[in-house]
């Protein structure tokens, strides 16, 4: 036991957690804990100029490391600015701790100054919510947060401190620390997923966010491999195996698949759906229905079976799950008999290009979205981290800019948020200090947090920011437009991006040529600053859509059966 305040002993215990990085702003209701943050060398504290900036990019933060991304707020509206983004975190499963302050503890429940029911504002977007009452107790629901964020589905965990108790002196045991590993069921279920594969004609594999998560890429690519079964990713699932792999039929889903990997799941006679939550986005709306026989292992034991039967559910983590897999496959005798499968299946991707890729060498102005992707694809490195934002961009970028490496990939797939991707790639360069990170980004989505364009100066968080700057909020105004005719609320002016990511001490261009795009972005990944590179688009070119499955038309083989 050791005497200390109670901002100390949480500093302390984030340590004991290995973290290295916490993103937050000052407010009075946490000033002993940003005092105790910036006293102590071990923990770099990154002042950000909005809450919903710290809290993307402990996100972000968390997406490429694997590790839990910690951030805090002041009370009240602070803590309230972090909403959206511990919204992102838990719809896509990112582990996550918010601390933030509270009013004193002998006002609360008195509707004071700065006072809201925060743990109530959070109890539907976090996984644990817990107020820290006592210094005794700080190492026990420290401990806890870190294990709940990671444990099961990974998701946020919120912790508020009332101000009036921050400098109280007391007693904690430090080494209270939590060691847990996961679990998954009888390895005579598995054996009978394996089996099923080895009948199965038409098999697919559909990979999610859990592979990602719990490391499992080189075992789910060993098992493709192995019995050479196509793979298809959910999206935050893309780069468990490079899109360029003769085995990988891309993303399937409404926000940027295509109709290759949404034909392959309404086809196949049997999806192996793992660490997926086989959603209403990756299913269309439910239009695009899987037809033939679903084996859904996941670690949430709430998904599984959750918007279609599966023949077989698994819970268990992918990782071991997988290596389970293989290691059964060891003592089988089998046939490989997927080659008319895989054939069909480039056809289908073959059509899609031949649909969609007919721009990828325009030289139109202002620049075709699809141009500008597919020439940054050529020169940025395959290892790049990319963030992407909500709106048409998405759609484009999701289709023209393919992923190669796990954790290289971060957007906000299952709230659609705006204001995500920019606090997103400070995060994720904040991780991999050595690796380009580059944000894809609409300038509607841009403007919502551009005020931390100073953050990433100041700490020189060189993140290069591409902006498809198409003038409105596009993807509402075709959705206006297609379905009323016409678009109202949805366009507005700008100022040049370029000379404000001047004034903020970053480095500008406006890119309006095609010929000149390669050129620029090189020299905004050789700046030596952060970048930004504001590219006027089409704001008429249509986003690569399968409408046939949104519309519940996707023509499938006739019903396949295993065996």
């Amino acid at each position: 036991m050791v005497q200390l305040n109670m901002g100390k002993a949480i500093v302390e215990m984030l340590k004991r957690n290995n973290v290295e990085h916490v993103f937050g702003l000052v407010g009075t209701a946490v000033s002993r804990l940003v005092y105790e943050l910036g006293k102590d060398e071990s923990i770099d504290y990154i002042v950000t100029r909005h809450e919903q900036t710290a809290a993307s990019m402990a996100d972000g933060y968390a997406r490429v490391t694997g590790k839990v991304g910690v951030c805090q707020a002041t009370a009240g509206p602070g803590t309230l600015n972090t909403v959206l983004s511990v919204a992102d975190a838990y719809k896509d499963g990112t582990p996550m701790i918010l601390i933030t302050g509270q009013v004193r503890s002998d006002f609360i429940g008195r509707d004071v100054f700065d006072e809201v029911d925060q743990i109530a504002v959070f109890k539907p977007i976090t996984k644990w919510q817990q107020r820290i009452m006592k210094i005794e107790d700080v190492p026990r629901i420290i401990s806890n947060a870190f294990y709940l964020a990671k444990s099961g589905k990974p998701g946020p965990v919120f912790l508020e401190v009332p101000e009036d108790l921050w400098d109280n002196v007391g007693e904690a045991n430090l080494d209270y620390l939590i060691r847990a590993s996961q679990s998954y069921v009888a390895s005579s279920m598995i054996e009978e997923a394996v089996d099923l594969l080895l009948k199965a004609d038409s098999p697919l594999i559909l990979a999610g966010a859990g592979v990602m998560w719990s490391e499992a890429w080189e075992e789910l690519r060993a098992l493709a491999e192995t019995l050479e079964i196509p793979v298809a990713t959910t999206g935050n699932g893309r780069g468990v195996i490079p899109e360029d792999h003769p085995l990988s039929v891309g993303m399937a889903g409404s926000y940027g698949g295509n109709a290759a990997a949404d034909y392959a799941l309404a086809s196949a006679d049997l999806v192996l759906a793992i660490g997926a939550s086989v959603s209403v986005n990756t299913m269309y709306f439910m239009n695009n229905s899987i037809t033939g026989e679903l084996i859904h292992v996941n670690i949430d034991p709430t998904v599984i079976g959750k918007n279609y039967p599966c023949r077989l559910g698994i819970v268990g983590d992918a990782k071991l799950v997988l290596s389970e897999m293989l290691r059964i496959l060891k003592s089988k005798t089998y046939t490989k008999k997927t080659a008319s499968w895989i054939s069909e299946l480039e056809n289908k991707r073959r059509e899609w290009v031949e649909k969609w890729y007919t721009q990828i060498k325009s030289d139109a102005v202002p620049i075709k979205p699809q141009r500008l992707l597919t020439d940054m694809r050529k020169i940025i490195p395959r290892n790049a981290i990319i963030t992407m934002g909500a709106g048409s961009h998405h759609a484009f970028a999701a289709e023209y800019f393919p992923v190669y490496h796990p954790r290289s990939q971060l957007s906000a797939f299952n709230f659609a948020a705006m204001a995500f991707a920019f606090p997103a790639a400070l995060g994720a360069k904040v991780a991999k200090p050595d690796t380009p990170v580059i944000c894809i980004i609409g300038e509607g989505d841009f403007m919502m947090t551009i005020q931390d364009l100073e953050t990433a100066v100041r700490e020189e968080i060189n993140v290069v920011s591409v902006i498809l700057n198409n003038g409105c909020y596009g993807t509402p105004k075709l959705f206006q437009k297609t379905v009323y005719g016409d678009a109202y609320g949805c366009d507005y002016g700008n100022p040049s991006l370029a000379k404000l990511a001047e004034d903020f001490g970053a480095c500008g261009w406006t890119l309006e040529r095609p010929s000149e795009i390669q050129d620029t972005i090189k020299e905004a990944l050789d700046c030596g600053k952060p970048a930004v590179v504001d590219v006027p688009v089409d704001p008429d070119e249509l986003i690569p859509i399968n409408l046939e499955a949104y519309l519940g038309l996707t023509k499938v083989s006739p019903q396949r059966r295993i065996g």
